[in-house]
């Protein structure tokens, strides 16, 4: 398959680009918030009694999984649309939709008690809508940035979502509060929570994105071919994203790499209260801190080092050659924090490890999705973006189950030191291999898929 990428950027792309960052950045810090504010919902309003802690467990996991199955199953989905439909009406159309539906929620809120599965129905949905929405953001960044800022795009998206991490418990618990804040005078006083404002906030966030979104032009390629109808359409462009990366396989060995990391990094909140529970407890009773202070030392490091990390691959922008050291070597690193929190016996030090691992975890990310923004052709990204978010997404919940079931068994540590080690391996092993160091060769790789058949 020839490659046709597309060389003209419209002028200012990048003044584009930050509209559209801008934009979308508060929609994504409301929808964290959302996200928090639900699960006090069923924790506080649905299922509250300590005799339900049995149906609440079930409730949480559902959101879960849920959403994680979501974007797994319907990434093909995506991708297929999103070749074939004007990518800022996919963006567009999601998130006024999203909007509503949320607005919608917030009404309904204030006046009844939402039952669970009608909640979870409203995640599923707006977790799909999410997902077309990425699908179509991601494969636009290439129509209206520089290659050589690809990657100090995709680092202030990272930024974002760590932002957003760090903002949404804080800015939630305020909402949340909000009834009791504004006194018994209010008729807000008599509502059981203020999870509905949360939502409010998220709603009229989408609005805004949509409203900002309206007035920027963002091109889109060519569509893709129509294969006669919807179901053959997604049978093909599934066969072509798969086979589009078994024919290049610097592509597909970054996307192991990737899939790898995400396996062992998929499971820190877990890493972070198993560790602190069983394996520095001896060091937590020395220094006279109870589980809840150890814990929260150790979350407000990883939440430091993951905002540090997004804001240092934006200002710098990444490497302008060879990215793909900008993915091997953190990513080494990121091994090597995983080994140190798994041995560590120490909080401080245990802090530290986590830091490091999430640290460089934004570094890898926005060097990667620059090298695949870059490499892949335009009009082809969003049916091999969507194999790529299956193959990486999918070793989430296997690296959560992977970490659950054998600490059950054995002590955390070691357990998570071998999946520390197995990045380490993995990311010395594609160091030294001659075709990942030429994943940016464009003539080579092509030379490579030629071979394979096209």
């Amino acid at each position: 398959m020839a490659s046709t990428h597309f060389s003209g950027i419209p002028a200012g792309g990048w003044r584009t680009f930050l509209a559209l960052w801008a934009s979308q950045s508060v929609s994504q810090i409301g929808s964290y918030v959302a996200w928090f504010a639900l699960n006090v919902y069923v924790v506080q309003t649905l299922y509250p009694q300590p005799d339900q802690k049995a149906p609440l467990a079930l409730a949480l996991g559902a959101l879960a999984i849920g959403s994680t199955l979501v974007t797994v199953l319907l990434a093909p989905v995506a991708g297929s649309v999103v070749d074939r439909v004007n990518r800022q009406r996919v963006m567009l159309t999601c998130d006024v939709l999203a909007g509503l539906l949320t607005l919608g929620l917030f009404a309904l809120m204030l006046g009844v008690v939402i039952p669970f599965p009608l909640l979870l129905a409203f995640v599923l949905v707006t977790q799909a809508l999410s997902l077309f929405h990425e699908a179509a953001l991601e494969s636009s960044y290439v129509m209206i940035v520089p290659e050589a800022q690809l990657t100090r795009a995709n680092g202030m998206m990272q930024t974002t979502r760590q932002f957003s991490n760090l903002l949404a418990p804080g800015l939630a618990t305020l909402l949340i509060g909000l009834p009791a804040l504004l006194g018994q005078g209010s008729w807000l006083a008599s509502l059981r929570s203020g999870v509905p404002f949360a939502l409010l906030i998220d709603g009229l966030s989408f609005l805004l994105a949509a409203a900002v979104l309206a007035r920027l032009a963002i091109p889109s390629p060519p569509p893709a071919e129509h294969h006669g109808s919807a179901a053959a359409n997604l049978k093909a462009d599934t066969r072509l994203g798969w086979t589009y990366l078994l024919r290049r396989p610097p592509l597909l060995h970054l996307l192991i790499l990737a899939a790898a990391l995400n396996f062992a990094t998929a499971a820190i909140p877990v890493y972070q209260t198993l560790l602190t529970t069983f394996t520095l407890e001896a060091d937590r009773a020395a220094r006279g801190l109870g589980f809840a202070s150890a814990l929260a030392i150790i979350q407000t490091a990883t939440s430091a080092g993951m905002v540090l990390g997004g804001l240092a691959i934006s200002a710098w922008g990444g490497l302008k050659r060879r990215r793909v050291l900008g993915i091997l070597l953190p990513a080494l690193l990121c091994g090597v924090g995983i080994v140190l929190m798994g041995l560590s016996r120490d909080v401080a030090l245990t802090a530290f490890a986590f830091a490091l691992t999430v640290f460089v975890m934004p570094i890898t990310n926005a060097h990667s999705a620059g090298i695949w923004q870059a490499q892949v052709p335009r009009e082809l990204q969003g049916r091999v973006f969507a194999v790529r978010r299956v193959v990486g997404r999918f070793t989430v919940p296997l690296g959560m189950a992977f970490v659950t079931a054998l600490s059950t068994a054995l002590p955390p540590g070691p357990v998570i030191a071998v999946l520390g080690l197995l990045v380490i391996v993995i990311c010395a092993v594609q160091l030294l291999n001659p075709v990942v160091q030429r994943v940016e060769d464009r003539e080579y790789v092509e030379a490579l898929a030629a071979a394979r058949g096209g």
